[in-house]
């Protein structure tokens, strides 16, 4: 095998395990992430290939949503977001009964 094929191996080799890492860093990032749906306001996760070959609309995108069933462009939201939403929520339902 001569120095240009093998060069060429290496590059396809290279690229392809570039590909795959980034890939998997989407997926991970993705667990940290849900997605509510606009219609009933269910919150849901989404496996990470699932989302990687989702159709896009900004950081939405366009899923069925497993509680009712609507297909349409649903917004990514962080988990540390719903987490503090919660949070003050329960702040807030606490100050009313104390009331």
């Amino acid at each position: 095998m001569n120095g240009i094929g093998l060069f060429g191996i290496i590059t396809v080799c290279s690229t392809l395990a570039v590909f795959i890492v980034c890939i998997a860093l989407y997926c991970r990032i993705q667990t940290k992430r849900h997605f509510k749906c606009p219609h009933c306001g269910a919150r849901f996760k989404v496996p990470g290939m699932r989302t990687f070959f989702a159709s896009r609309q900004g950081t939405d995108r366009l899923l069925s949503c497993p509680q009712c069933g609507m297909s349409c462009y649903m917004e990514n939201i962080p988990d540390e977001e719903y987490t503090e939403e919660l949070r003050r929520a329960d702040l807030e339902r606490r100050r009313k009964e104390g009331e």
